[in-house]
């Protein structure tokens, strides 16, 4: 390392947004059960506002998989389909646990306790009544049956009415394109998934429910509202999704990239997740101390220190003494390479008139997602990089 690029060497707006968010989930969060069996710490109304034309919101405190963002909004928006075997076809499992079985019936599996595949459970209707002399059993081996809904098997292997089905039906994101292009200055462009009639035919009500979008100076701003949001896994991802909805509609219209709002009603973290919260907050604090004390040392003393910690580790290595690293010392080098080498990752549109227009496959070889991280050609995520991923346990 011979230069510090000192303009990229701080944190940005977004990883500050949220870490704060989850402190004060920690901090002010009121302990709630929930129909998952997994409790939750939890406040109620969150709001923030992000400059999206000037920095693409994607966290770089954890690795997020943009690329399952992106197919996954692709799905509701675009290919506006309930069918989760599209998101396979694009590598992406993030709604196995809410698709529906080969049978029509829709399995939630207990979160502790022993494995018992015998386990037969009473199937009710989509009006909440017991289907009489129909039974379920487990689908997945290793996890036991907790509760039976039946939907139909024509809506196998789809989430129900929901989500990109909702969207297909009212067809409002082609009206928004529509609105956009011939009468910017409408202030009724919204699209809203949470439909009354169908919300006992969806497997999971949408959380990401509405969005709005509005047009001024030239700009194209969003203002997205969220009934309950799992902050610590799909918030990450859903910000990074209307960001790039949002830029999206403004290329096709021709107008530049404003503010993305957010509204969360329901914020929360499950108590499984604790720990990981803890860990990525932990990375934070370093990001924040590295960027301090780039801001007050010269290049010289930088390096100096870079190279210091780098030999250590290297030293522990030759020796192979890996599994004795500190890990105060490997987390402490790995935040400072990350804040030294970072560049300000950047979203890239393909030239489209037509948002329908923009490909929507994926590309997850690796060594192609480490230059375009969303694996997609005409939606491109550009320079990103990141503290390792956090993976943690995702509630049903």
């Amino acid at each position: 390392m011979k230069k510090i690029n000192r303009e990229n060497a701080v944190v940005q707006e977004w990883d500050k947004v949220y870490c704060e968010l989850l402190q004060k989930i920690l901090d002010e969060g009121v302990t709630c059960e929930n129909r998952t069996g997994i409790d939750t710490i939890s406040i109620e109304g969150a709001y923030f506002k992000l400059n999206v034309g000037e920095n693409f919101p994607i966290l770089e405190s954890k690795k997020v998989a943009i690329y399952n963002a992106l197919s996954e909004m692709l799905w509701i928006y675009q290919a506006q389909s309930n069918d989760v075997n599209w998101l396979h076809e694009r590598h992406n499992k993030i709604w196995d646990e809410w698709m529906i079985d080969k049978d029509g019936i829709y399995r939630t599996y207990e979160v502790n306790g022993e494995y018992n595949p015998d386990k037969e459970v009473e199937v009710f209707d989509l009006d909440g009544n017991i289907i009489p002399g129909l039974k379920a059993k487990s689908k997945i081996p290793g996890k036991t049956i907790k509760s039976a809904k039946f939907f139909g098997k024509e809506w196998a292997e789809t989430i129900g009415k929901d989500y990109g089905w909702i969207n297909n039906t009212t067809q409002r994101p082609q009206d928004i394109q529509h609105t956009l292009k011939t009468d910017p200055t409408d202030r009724r462009m919204v699209i809203s998934m949470w439909q009354d009639e169908y919300l006992k035919t969806a497997v999971l009500p949408p959380c990401v429910w509405s969005v709005e979008f509005t047009v001024k100076g030239g700009k194209l701003h969003a203002f997205v509202h969220q009934r309950s949001c799992d902050t610590p896994l799909g918030l990450p991802f859903n910000v990074a999704q209307y960001a790039i909805l949002l830029s999206m509609f403004a290329k096709v219209a021709n107008l530049k990239v404003g503010n993305l709002n957010w509204s969360i009603m329901d914020a929360h973290i499950y108590v499984n997740q604790i720990d990981g919260v803890k860990k990525q907050l932990e990375r934070y604090k370093k990001m924040l101390k590295w960027e301090d004390y780039i801001k007050k040392h010269s290049d010289e003393e930088i390096i100096n220190l870079y190279n210091e910690l780098k030999n250590k580790i290297n030293i522990i290595k030759e020796k192979n003494l890996i599994d004795k690293i500190d890990k105060e010392l490997k987390e402490d080098f790995t935040i400072l390479e990350l804040m030294l080498t970072k560049e300000k990752a950047i979203l890239e549109l393909a030239d489209k008139d037509d948002f329908f227009k923009f490909d929507n496959h994926i590309n997850n070889d690796k060594e192609y997602l480490k230059v375009n991280a969303t694996g997609n050609e005409d939606i491109k995520v550009l320079k990103y990089k990141s503290a390792p991923f956090i993976k943690m346990p995702i509630a049903q």
